[in-house]
């Protein structure tokens, strides 16, 4: 039986991290990995082969926003989402020569296999020839990841009713689409498929759109939405779901009935550990094949570690790799490594058209918590930069303490957000004050420069707030 100090069960975000951190802190490390090629969801089925599709399908609209005279593009009737992906398959293949130079670089041994566990210290590696191999560690990481949920009464066939993984295998563009679930997944391709002129119908038990993001947030891009020709059912669930020749159709909980050429159905995801054997290791998943952690990543066998998207909320490729390095530190060395995990300067991505981030609190937070707050806004539509890459919709959102002016929370809808954020995470983390952005000098123009048009307007209303003591800037 081979022996390591850490066996790791996934290569996806959270997988990877873990093990190249052990390796780094000079534990011999084993990978196993049941799929042919490592990345898990983030490089094969989920993370970067949607925003392939989203790429393109921004270049279209952008194209469109810009006016340029006697430039035209659309997409053919013919064109596959396959072919709409464009660099995917570069992208991916770069991802799987990275992470596999990765584990030569830190002598990461890799198996080929499903995992089980035999005891809590041995895993049973079970390769597609039949045969299988055990592996004793003294300590184990489950990143195993997680897969959609299907529900029971709607008949996913991945031919006209797909989930999210199966949706990007569409032989061609839909005249229209039903998405069922409006988190992050059916929003991402709500958007996507929008921007390609797909009439797309999101029906979602909830009131809003992902309602852990802040509730303006959310509402900004439902209404941008309507611009495109989205339809959104809330607090609506699908009863029934009949496939035809040609169309689907499906009975909603209000009565009405919603007929669309292929379904996207994005009920949530569910974690990949019915096969790992986990009661002869002494833990168990709930029911949503989730494993519960502490704050070290420890399940309740002190051993054995979850990381990534097999723990829960957040989910995000992120977050994954921190949970992953933050798992292995603590194991490897026995100290509380945690860095940004230990506060709430955590940034949150989406990727919809336009694109989400966030960070730190919500209005609905500060409020629950009985904390004062200010919000500053600066508009993207005044903004020239977005304006000459044809993005002018959204804003950037400060909320700021009229106390001791710190950033408590940044919230961003428009282009690059995700990549926006960052800046003002930073000036949280470092507990800076809004003041930072109407001082720094952004070059001119630039998106960035947004965030001092919002300083700008939380210091006019920190100003009416203390009769006018804050002084100008």
């Amino acid at each position: 039986m081979l022996h390591f100090d850490v066996a790791i069960v996934g290569s996806g975000p959270a997988g990877e991290r873990g093990a190249t951190r052990a390796a780094f802190l000079g534990k011999k490390v084993a990978v196993i990995e049941k799929e042919a090629v490592p990345g898990g969801a983030c490089a094969n089925t989920g993370t970067i082969p949607s925003k392939a599709l989203r790429e393109t399908a921004l270049a279209l609209l952008q194209s469109k926003r810009r006016d340029v005279h006697g430039f035209i593009l659309q997409v053919a009737e013919t064109m596959t989402v396959a072919a709409l992906m464009g660099r995917r398959g570069l992208v991916t293949a770069r991802e799987h020569q990275r992470i596999r130079g990765r584990f030569s670089q830190y002598a990461i041994e890799t198996f080929r296999g499903t995992a089980s566990f035999v005891d809590p210290h041995t895993l049973r590696v079970s390769v597609p020839d039949g045969t299988s191999q055990e592996i004793r560690a003294d300590v184990i990481l489950l990143a195993t990841g997680t897969r959609p949920f299907h529900p029971p009464h709607i008949p996913i066939d991945h031919s006209r009713v797909y989930d999210s993984d199966s949706i990007l295998m569409l032989d061609r563009v839909p005249r229209s689409l039903a998405v069922l679930g409006g988190g992050v997944a059916g929003s991402e391709y709500t958007s996507a498929f929008a921007a390609l002129g797909v009439h797309v119908t999101m029906a979602d038990s909830r009131d809003r759109v992902m309602p852990f993001l802040d509730a303006e947030l959310s509402h900004e891009l439902e209404r941008l939405w309507t611009e495109f020709g989205v339809e959104i059912k809330h607090n609506t669930r699908v009863t029934k779901v009949e496939p035809g020749d040609r169309d689907v159709l499906l009975a909603l909980s209000d009565g009405s009935r919603l007929v669309a050429e292929k379904v996207l159905v994005a009920a949530g995801r569910i974690g990949n550990t019915d096969g790992l054997d986990l009661p002869n290791a002494g833990i168990q998943a709930d029911e949503r094949g989730y494993l519960k952690v502490n704050q070290h990543f420890q399940t309740s066998v002190p051993h054995i570690y979850a990381a990534g998207d097999v723990v829960g909320f957040p989910g995000l490729a992120s977050t994954s790799m921190e949970q992953g390095r933050v798992a292995m530190t603590y194991a490897c060395e026995g100290t509380d490594f945690r860095t940004q995990l230990s506060g709430e300067v955590l940034p949150t991505g989406i990727y919809t058209i336009p694109e989400l981030s966030s960070v730190g609190e919500t209005e609905e937070s500060l409020k629950a918590k009985g904390i004062p707050y200010v919000v500053g806004k600066g508009s993207f539509v005044e903004n020239a930069r977005a304006n000459l890459i044809g993005e002018a919709v959204g804003w950037v959102k400060l909320l700021v303490s009229p106390k001791d002016l710190k950033v408590l929370g940044i919230h961003v809808i428009g282009p690059n957000a995700a990549e926006l954020v960052h800046m003002g995470a930073a000036v949280m983390a470092l507990g800076g004050t809004y003041r930072y952005f109407i001082e720094a000098v952004f070059n001119y123009p630039t998106l960035g420069d947004t965030y001092k048009v919002a300083a700008y307007d939380a210091r006019k209303k920190l100003g009416a707030l203390t009769d006018g003591s804050i002084p100008p800037d």
